[in-house]
């Protein structure tokens, strides 16, 4: 076969300055002078690739991990599957360049990796020491990963780090990961998630399988509730658009500020940007706890994460920081069957055209409203603008809810059951006593886990319809 290639690229080169004399191709330069993307053999799986210039691997054999170091690279798979299992490495594909260096134009197709702490992660070595306005100044752009699939990573499915920039993820399935299936770090920018399926994600890290750990000297065993499809980690400036969410183990899309965990775990950073100017379009959820929720950590005890940002309520086993994400847009989203659709506890934010769904009463649309800021500080969420959405959850005429005050609210547009419907008071949404944490028990003398106990995941339930006059923005 090796011996047979010059012949049919002579045969080939004829064919097309034939039909070129016909007129039926127009011979262009670009095309006559495109290099051909060398394929990578299977002596080569079972160790990691360094990738620095453009290659397809054999789908022929499992690979051990690919290392992409170079601008203009493109690794297409051609589906072969990268396996955790025949490496200790913790990335199954990682995309990295140094602060010192930009990376560019990088591209990843076609890929089937399995298992890793992480499926993908795009990083810079170095962005925990970079300091204020220096984060940018040899930037990440044009790094696209697109038609793979990602499943069954033990930590985050698809990573994008610190002060990364640029990033597309379109097309993928995201499925089984331990905690999110994608993560955009606290810093990173300008990405666009678009036209993946993201699901099943998050019943590992703080979930309901529980795990073991250890607070003021206690060795304790916790169940959790899991994490969410996408986290926006103090991450900015970003598209989520077209994503299908289902079985996510606490929900969607979440949207908070890192309050400076764990100073002492040596992968510690000063935490800078806030989860703003995001814009959630035109995604469909299905089934899940929470679809989009803004501000996810504003009105959560964050004690067990021995946060470096100051605390502003304090108490016996209570610690609250302040959350920030804010001036994000939540728009044109399909909720099916979603518990809470959208839930908002920061300012500024706008939840327009969103079409709600559900069986039950007992699924709301949207709620308006933090506690701890509120009564603490005085200071309710504010500025949400709420304009025409649609709500069709059965025996719910009244699903656009606010709790605990809110203040500036512009309402306008919005229907339910078919009628015009306002933004009502609602009652307090039922929250854990700490971040993740459904139920926790002392771990045996012996070292064994409790058993586990109820885990029913507490919601408000059905709520009474308001007074006649409780309604704002009803025309």
């Amino acid at each position: 076969m090796t011996g047979a290639r010059p012949a049919l690229r002579i045969v080939a080169i004829v064919v097309a300055l034939v039909a070129g004399s016909f007129g039926l191709v127009a011979p262009t330069p670009a095309a006559a002078h495109r290099p051909t993307i060398p394929v990578l053999g299977c002596a080569l799986s079972g160790t990691r690739v360094q990738l620095t210039a453009s290659a397809r691997l054999d789908p022929s054999c499992t690979w051990a991990g690919v290392d992409i170091t170079a601008s203009g690279t493109t690794l297409d798979c051609q589906g072969a599957t990268v396996r955790g299992e025949l490496t200790s490495s913790q990335r199954g594909i990682e995309i990295s360049s140094p602060v010192t260096t930009a990376l560019a134009h990088v591209t990843v197709r076609n890929c089937r990796v399995e298992g890793f702490i992480n499926s993908l992660r795009v990083t810079r070595p170095g962005f925990r020491e970079l300091e204020p306005g220096e984060e940018f100044l040899h930037p990440t752009s044009d790094v696209v990963v697109e038609d793979s699939t990602f499943t069954g990573s033990r930590g985050v499915g698809v990573y994008v780090d610190g002060y990364v920039s640029g990033v597309t993820i379109r097309r993928n399935l995201i499925q089984g990961a331990g905690s999110s299936g994608i993560y955009l770090e606290t810093g990173s920018k300008q990405s666009t998630v678009a036209d993946n399926l993201i699901i099943d994600n998050g019943f590992r890290e703080n979930g309901p399988g529980g795990q073991a750990f250890t607070f003021s000297g206690f060795r304790f065993w916790f169940w959790g509730v899991g994490r969410e499809g996408i986290s926006v980690d103090g991450s900015h400036d970003n598209l989520i658009v077209g994503n299908r969410f289902k079985g996510n183990a606490n929900g969607g899309v979440f949207l908070y500020k890192n309050c400076g965990e764990y100073p002492d775990s040596g992968r510690y950073f000063e935490r800078r940007d806030h989860a703003t100017r995001n814009r959630i379009v035109a995604n469909t959820f299905v089934g899940e706890r929470n679809g989009v929720w803004v501000g996810s950590r504003m009105g959560e005890n964050t004690l067990p994460m021995d946060c470096t940002d100051p605390a502003y309520a304090t108490g016996p086993l209570l610690r609250v920081v302040l959350d920030r994400a804010e001036a994000n847009v939540v728009r044109a989203n399909l909720f099916l069957d979603v518990t809470y659709g959208v839930r908002v506890e920061d300012d500024d934010n706008v939840v327009a055209d969103n079409v709600f769904s559900g069986r039950s009463p007992d699924r709301h649309a949207v709620v308006i409203g933090t506690p701890y800021r509120t009564e603490v500080l005085g200071r309710p969420v504010t500025g949400t603008v709420l304009t025409g959405n649609t709500s069709t959850i059965v025996g719910n005429a009244h699903p656009y809810r606010w709790v605990h005050g809110h203040g500036a609210t512009a309402v306008a547009r919005n229907r339910a059951l078919g009628r015009p419907a306002g933004l009502c008071e609602g009652l307090p949404l039922p929250r854990q006593s700490m971040i993740f944490v459904l139920a926790a028990a002392p771990v045996g003398s012996d070292g064994t886990p409790p058993p586990t106990p109820d885990l029913t995941y507490p919601t408000v339930g059905v709520l009474p319809p308001p007074p006649a006059d409780g309604c704002i923005g009803t025309r």
